[in-house]
């Protein structure tokens, strides 16, 4: 490139984007005329512009070693009053209005009429990054987790659990529970299902000291006075939970007293996942019935038709997504073990894709989820992509921009 003056300007780092308030990338390098030059860059559509935002005058912009803008019609020049070196870029007029026609539609995902056009190999290229994006989203929580509790594995894990057991509507008070009651008090009780149920619904603040209960929801209650007394526990707020518009087989209490049972029956869980090769020998860890007083209850106090609780294939099979296949992915990267990168990917394409309303409507655009891999990835693309516009750094969308068929 070169500057109005015939200098000649190379981009040897573009720095990084600034989130701030301040120049737009920072800490750049570029060469002019042969000379190397360490700073920040800042981006306008006009040369003028760099006053109209008062950068003349702002000693944070000092720094700045090239302007870069789309038309030149001004000098500019630092608050000592030196000259700022700026390019003029020059492109292709199609790609403005490929971009702005993009940004202007209105439908579900802005390029749902152009991605009968593309080849589907690039396509499920792109939607392979994205995947690997979503595990690194996942990931974020477990390592934040991790710090706290100092790698504890199985403490983590035992959370993130929690969290996927209360499907969608209640994975945050379920998080919150598992993180108000450490898995060592729990696991103290292990062999009693009684004291389980009574250390989950007690945390969970589901055991309301005002109301009065069955003969199952005083003696939990009971219990549950006496362990939070022996621990020093503090429960959550009730209030947290969600149940309304939800399936029975849903409500929170079930959920918990599942959770209550898988508790009870499996130990060292991290452990045993980490060395499980393939989905079959997974499966029956999560084998799991609610019985006793839930074969007749979906809620405290309240007596149902006899029917048992289990926890289905679906529910194992979102638990696999959410939270095991995460812990596989982020557990090889933290230990530079590539095979369990490689298992997190594989289950994820053994896995029949998620239905729901986000993949529904990818398949009436043209886009069908052969796997988990790929419903996985689809949901990321529409929230974190199309939602936000982020047509520009979308391998469908710059295909699509940049008028590529292939």
């Amino acid at each position: 490139m070169f500057t109005p003056g015939g200098e000649r300007v190379e981009v040897l780092s573009p720095g990084h984007p600034n989130q701030h308030d301040g120049p737009d990338f920072l800490e750049a390098q570029v060469k002019i005329d042969g000379v190397l030059w360490a700073g920040h860059v800042e981006i306008h559509l006009r040369s003028s512009d760099w006053y109209g935002h008062g950068h003349y005058h702002d000693p944070r912009y000092d720094q700045v070693v090239l302007h870069v803008v789309a038309e030149h019609d001004d000098e500019v020049r630092r608050s000592n009053g030196e000259r700022v070196p700026e390019v003029a870029l020059q492109w292709d007029p199609s790609l403005w209005f490929n971009y702005e026609a993009l940004q202007r539609r209105r439908s579900w995902v802005a390029c749902s009429r152009d991605l009968h056009r593309l080849d589907p190999f690039h396509i499920k290229h792109w939607l392979g990054r994205v995947v690997v994006e979503r595990l690194e989203q996942h990931a974020t929580a477990i390592r934040t987790d991790l710090e706290e509790t100092s790698n504890d594995w199985e403490e983590v894990l035992y959370r993130h659990l929690a969290r996927g057991f209360g499907l969608h509507a209640n994975a945050r008070p379920f998080y919150l529970t598992a993180r108000s009651l450490p898995l060592r008090v729990i696991a103290h009780h292990r062999d009693n299902l009684l004291q389980v149920e009574a250390l989950l619904f007690g945390q969970a603040g589901l055991l309301d000291t005002e109301i009065f209960g069955d003969d199952h929801y005083e003696t939990l209650k009971k219990e549950y006075h006496y362990l939070q007394q022996k621990f020093s526990l503090r429960p959550i707020e009730g209030h947290l939970w969600r149940q309304m518009r939800m399936r029975p087989s849903a409500f929170p209490a079930v959920r918990l007293a599942e959770f209550a049972r898988f508790i009870h029956q499996q130990e060292n869980v991290f452990s045993r996942i980490l060395h499980t090769p393939d989905l079959k020998e997974l499966e029956p860890l999560f084998r799991i019935t609610a019985g006793g007083y839930w074969e007749e209850h979906y809620v405290f106090n309240k007596p149902s038709k006899k029917q048992r609780k289990s926890f289905g294939k679906q529910a194992f099979h979102l638990l696999l997504i959410n939270i095991v296949v995460p812990f596989y992915f982020i557990y090889g990267v933290i230990n530079g073990l590539e095979e369990y990168r490689e298992r997190a990917l594989e289950i994820l394409e053994a896995l029949p894709p998620e239905r729901n309303a986000i993949i529904r409507k990818w398949e009436e655009a043209g886009i069908r989820a052969e796997s988990a891999f790929y419903s996985q990835a689809l949901i990321r693309l529409k929230n974190d992509y199309c939602n936000k516009g982020r047509c520009l750094e979308c391998g469908i969308g710059k295909r699509i921009i940049t008028g590529e068929k292939g």
